[in-house]
């Protein structure tokens, strides 16, 4: 069974940048690294996220694009044992909770070379909840997973999504009522405008 461990930083980015383009599709990659889990269970620890896109997900030469510019920057860092771990979507519909084509294709290109990656789908259910004052620690996000040349969902027996911080609902919620959501930058909007930094370095300050 592998275990995905999700902190706080990439958690919370990831969901500002749905809430920023709610009338929209969103992705982005996870950030982190893979390790060995408890026994004989592959851990993957996700510690941030790069966001990608919103409106139209799809196109080919501009994910590659991103992904070059993502892969440069890990490898400038200080820290070599970070890669891109997975990838993440949130639907244009509200009401859709499951995993398209197109996210499963870009799920498929990043396996290729992470072969532990697993894909986080917005859940708006458990996201409205929160917004309205729940105090759930569950993520409001869907884990999928790679089983043979599919992806499936994550269930009882199977991948394990965990939250690192226990805080990380209550965070998020302030931000929320914050409307921090705002802030979020993605390669997009770097792409229309250079001057708009996609690692988003004052996000939380």
């Amino acid at each position: 069974m592998a275990t995905y461990e999700l902190r706080q930083t990439a958690y919370v980015k990831l969901v500002l940048h749905a809430l920023k383009h709610s009338t929209s599709a969103v992705n982005g990659v996870l950030i982190g690294r893979v390790g060995a889990g408890e026994g004989k269970s592959t851990g993957v620890e996700v510690t941030d996220c790069v966001p990608l896109f919103h409106g139209q997900l799809g196109l080919l030469p501009m994910l590659e694009l991103a992904l070059l510019q993502v892969d440069e920057y890990l490898a400038s860092g200080k820290d070599a044992s970070l890669q891109i771990v997975g990838y993440y979507h949130a639907n244009e519909q509200f009401d859709n909770y499951e995993l398209g084509s197109v996210g499963k294709k870009i799920g498929d290109h990043i396996a290729r070379h992470c072969p532990q990656a697993g894909i986080l789908l917005l859940d708006n259910r458990q996201l409205v909840a929160l917004a309205k004052g729940g105090s759930s620690k569950v993520p409001v996000v869907q884990l999928y997973v790679r089983e043979g040349s599919s992806w499936r969902l994550a269930g009882p027996g199977g991948a394990d999504l965990r939250l690192k911080e226990a805080t990380a609902n209550s965070i998020l919620s302030d931000y929320i009522k914050e409307e921090r959501e705002r802030r979020v930058v993605d390669f997009d909007e770097h792409l229309d405008d250079v001057s708009k930094d996609w690692l988003n370095p004052t996000l939380f300050n």
